[in-house]
């Protein structure tokens, strides 16, 4: 009886890390995404990512085109069976700046989440900051 307890625990210890790790590796065909991952280590929260998101968005860009291409920086979440992934997508525009919101990374224990701050003048882009925060829910 308690291998068959034992057996129980260890299959489901096994489904749990299984669905765990494929939070983890996070699928998108957005090449700012795939930078940004590389460059970030697990669990690494409030690193400056304005360097490499200025290579997508350099100073100069329009905002319409700017806008474009942060729509496009998109994950496919993972579909796990005992928790439930949340996709945090925002982008709030006020006058003259932009803010965004883009989930890069999901696992069972947390997010990470790109913000980018956009200044524009005159439409176009002549400020930027971005970052990559964790989000723990």
């Amino acid at each position: 009886m308690i291998g068959v307890i034992f057996g129980l625990f260890a299959l489901v210890c096994l489904f749990a890390t299984y669905d765990f790790s494929r939070g983890r590796a996070t699928e998108s065909n957005s090449p700012l995404v795939g930078e940004l991952l590389s460059a970030t280590k697990a669990r690494e929260c409030g690193r400056d990512a304005t360097e490499i998101v200025a290579r997508y968005l350099p100073i100069g860009i329009g905002q319409a085109e700017a806008e474009k291409i942060l729509s496009e920086t998109v994950i496919d979440p993972p579909k796990p069976w005992f928790w439930k992934p949340v996709n945090e997508n925002s982008i709030v525009s006020s006058g003259d700046s932009l803010e965004a919101l883009r989930t890069i990374k999901i696992t069972a224990f947390g997010n990470q989440v790109l913000r980018v701050f956009l200044g524009f003048e005159g439409g176009k882009l002549k400020r930027l900051a971005a970052e990559v925060i964790c989000r723990f829910d």
